[in-house]
C-alpha cells in the first residue's frame, strides 16, 4: 500500500541522493561481489546505475501516486500500476528477443518506471483540482506531519524491499554470476504476481475504510470473505500456470536450458506467492480499520527473519536454495498464518465460517485444474506441442476450471454490467 501524499521536494532530494549512491556504488560493484567475473564488470556497473535510475523514477512516481491514494482515488492509481506492470512485462520480453542481457532487463524496468511517473502525474493532474507543485508551502511542520502519517507505510514497504534485495545480494555474494542471473529471473515472475494482486487488494481499501467510518463491521466481514475468494482464485490461476510452464519460461527468458535445481528454485518462489495472494487482503483491511502498529512490527520481524534464515541456510544448502527456503518460510508464517489470524481476532470473524466461505470453492477448483494439467502433460509431449500453444491450452483449461467452479457469480455480474453499458450506449446513439 503506497503512503499518503508526500512533499515533492523531499522526495526529489531523496531521489537525487539515491542516484548519487548508485553511481558511486557502480564503480565498486565488481570488487564487492566476487561472483561477477572480469568480463561482466562493465555490465554490472551499467546495471547498478540503471537500478539507481529506476529507484529515482519510482520515488518520484510515488509522490503523485501517494496524492491519488491520499484522496482515495485507488482505482485510478491501481489502474496505472496494472498498465505499467503489463507494459513492463511485454517490453522486457520484446527486448530479450532482440538482446538477451541483464542490462536489457533493467532497461525495461527504467522505461516502465518512466512511463509510470508520467502517467501518475497526468492522472493526478486530471483528478485533483488545482494540482500543482508549490515549493513555498513545504515547511518543517508539513514534513513532520507527512512523516507521522507515512512512517508505518514506509516501514512496511521498506522492510519488504530490504528483504528482497538482501536475499538477492546473498546470492551474488556466495554464488556465481549465473546464479544471480537465474535467481533474478526466477524472482521477477512471482514479484509480478504480487504486484498485480496487491493492486487488486488495494481496490477494497476505500470500501473497508468507508464501512469502518460508518461502524458497519458486518459489511467489512462480507467484503473480506468475498475479496479472499477472488484473490485466492487469481493467485491459483497465475501460480498454477507459471508453475507448470516454469521450464519453458526460463528457457525463453535466458535462451538456454538450466539445471533442474534452478527450475525447482523458480517453482518454490512461485509457491511463496500463494500465502500472500490468498490472505494478502487482510493487509489493506487492517490498514483501513486502523491497526497499523501490529502490521509494521510483523513486517519488520518477517524481513529480519527471512534474512537471518537465509544466512543460516547458506552453510547447509546451495546458494540459490537458501534464500528461496527463507522466502517460503517467512511468507507462510507471516502472510499465511499470522496475518489472517490477527485479522480474524481483531474483527471478530468466526474462523470456520471465513475459511469455508472464502477458500472452499477456489481450493476445489485448484485441485481440479492441477489434475487436468497433469493429464494434459502426459499427452502434450506426444503431440510435440510448441511452447506458445501449450501456454494457450493450459491457460484455457485453468480459467475454465475456476470460472465454472468458483467464479460463476462474479462472471455473471460482470456480463450483466457489460450488457447494461452496451444498452446504455445504444440508447444514447439512437
Amino acid at each position: 500500500i503506497r503512503p499518503p501524499p508526500r512533499s515533492t521536494p523531499s522526495n526529489s532530494s531523496a531521489a537525487s541522493d539515491v542516484y548519487k549512491r548508485q553511481v558511486l556504488l557502480s564503480f565498486y560493484i565488481a570488487d564487492i561481489f566476487t561472483a561477477i567475473p572480469v568480463e561482466l564488470a562493465f555490465d554490472a556497473q551499467i546495471v547498478c546505475i540503471l537500478v539507481g535510475i529506476t529507484l529515482v523514477l519510482d520515488m518520484l512516481a510515488s509522490c503523485f501516486g501517494g496524492a491519488l491514494q491520499g484522496l482515495q482515488y485507488y482505482s485510478r492509481s491501481n489502474g496505472v500500476l496494472v498498465i505499467c506492470i503489463v507494459f513492463r512485462t511485454i517490453l522486457i520480453i520484446l527486448i530479450l528477443v532482440i538482446w538477451k542481457s541483464v542490462i536489457a532487463v533493467q532497461l525495461g524496468y527504467v522505461i516502465a518506471s518512466a512511463l509510470s511517473m508520467i502517467l501518475m502525474f497526468i492522472v493526478a493532474q486530471k483528478s485533483i483540482p488545482n494540482f500543482r507543485i508549490n515549493i513555498t508551502l513545504v515547511n518543517r511542520k508539513a514534513i513532520r506531519d507527512l512523516w507521522y502519517y507515512t512512517s508505518h507505510s514506509l516501514a512496511r514497504s521498506g522492510s519488504r524491499i530490504i528483504m528482497f534485495n538482501t536475499l538477492t545480494l546473498l546470492v551474488g555474494w556466495k554464488g556465481t554470476a549465473k546464479d544471480v542471473t537465474i535467481y533474478d529471473v526466477a524472482l521477477k515472475l512471482p514479484d509480478a504476481i504480487r504486484s498485480l494482486l496487491g493492486g487488486m487488494q488495494n481496490v477494497f481499501l476505500p470500501v473497508v475504510t468507508s464501512f469502518c467510518a460508518k461502524g458497519k463491521f458486518y459489511e467489512i466481514n462480507t467484503v473480506v470473505k468475498k475479496a479472499t475468494q477472488i484473490c485466492f482464485s487469481l493467485t491459483c490461476i497465475s501460480s498454477i500456470l507459471l508453475f507448470a510452464l516454469a521450464d519453458e519460461i526460463m528457457v525463453f527468458w535466458l535462451g538456454y536450458s538450466t539445471s533442474k535445481e534452478m527450475i525447482l528454485v523458480m517453482r518454490l518462489l512461485i509457491i511463496s506467492v500463494v500465502p500472500d495472494g490468498i490472505f494478502g487482503i487482510w493487509l489493506p483491511t487492517l490498514v483501513g480499520v486502523g491497526y497499523l502498529r501490529g502490521l509494521t512490527i510483523a513486517a519488520i520481524a518477517g524481513a529480519s527473519g527471512a534474512i537471518l534464515i537465509a544466512f543460516v541456510l547458506l552453510d547447509f544448502v546451495t546458494v540459490p536454495m537458501a534464500p528461496t527456503i527463507a522466502m517460503i518460510a517467512v511468507m507462510s508464517v507471516y502472510r499465511g498464518l499470522w496475518l489472517p489470524s490477527y485479522g480474524i481476532y481483531k474483527l471478530g470473524i468466526h474462523s470456520y465460517d471465513y475459511l469455508r466461505a472464502s477458500l472452499r470453492q477456489p481450493f476445489i477448483a485448484a485441485i481440479v485444474s492441477i489434475f487436468m494439467l497433469w493429464g494434459l502433460n502426459t499427452i502434450l509431449p506426444k503431440w510435440n506441442v510448441l511452447g506458445l500453444y501449450k501456454f494457450i491450452i493450459y491457460t484455457f483449461v485453468v480459467i475454465c476450471c475456476f470460472a465454472t467452479i468458483c467464479l460463476r457469480e462474479e462472471i455473471a455480474n460482470f456480463v450483466v454490467v457489460v450488457r447494461k453499458r452496451l444498452e446504455e450506449k445504444k440508447g444514447v446513439s439512437i
